[in-house]
């Protein structure tokens, strides 16, 4: 019985840290193809599939959590040619829109200042080789931080 619950509590907090938002599961996400995008999402890092909004080349992902603070919603856009793909991630935690933000420059990403996205949006980017991820500074009007991970073509 000892051995069952140890074996629990580890599979428990191994998937409640899968699904802490960090800057190397993005690029891990990031940098994956499509056909085998379910294994990592899925199986690694514990979320479900939402196919019913879903389209041909878009897969997007839930934490399903239950409490709005705690939620990720990924979205993965399959970007031909493009050193990535595309992603588009909604965080409702505070806590880790700010971890991320302490996090990004200790795995190589440099801040490179603020880029209004709309009236509304305003964005912190951070740099490394051809990645930009970009975090929202407030909450948006989805009730949410929004997080975006792109390939900028135009470095080299």
């Amino acid at each position: 019985m000892d051995k069952f619950l140890m074996l629990y509590l580890l599979l428990f907090f191994a998937l409640c840290q899968s699904q802490n938002l960090q800057g190397v599961h993005l690029e891990e996400i990031a940098n994956h193809n499509m056909e085998k995008l379910d294994n990592v999402m899925i199986q690694k890092f514990g979320f479900t599939r939402v196919k019913e909004i879903e389209d041909l080349n878009q897969r997007v992902y839930s934490n399903n959590s239950d409490k709005k603070e705690n939620l990720l919603v990924i979205t993965v856009i399959k970007k031909e040619g493009s050193c990535s793909n595309i992603l588009s991630i909604v965080n409702s935690s505070f806590d880790n829109m700010q971890r991320l933000r302490a996090e990004l420059p200790t795995i190589g990403y440099v801040y490179a200042g603020k880029k209004r996205l709309s009236s509304s949006i305003i964005l912190s980017q951070y740099v490394k080789n051809r990645i930009i991820i970009a975090l929202s500074d407030e909450v948006t009007a989805t009730g949410a931080y929004q997080i975006l991970l792109v390939c900028n073509h135009k470095m080299h």
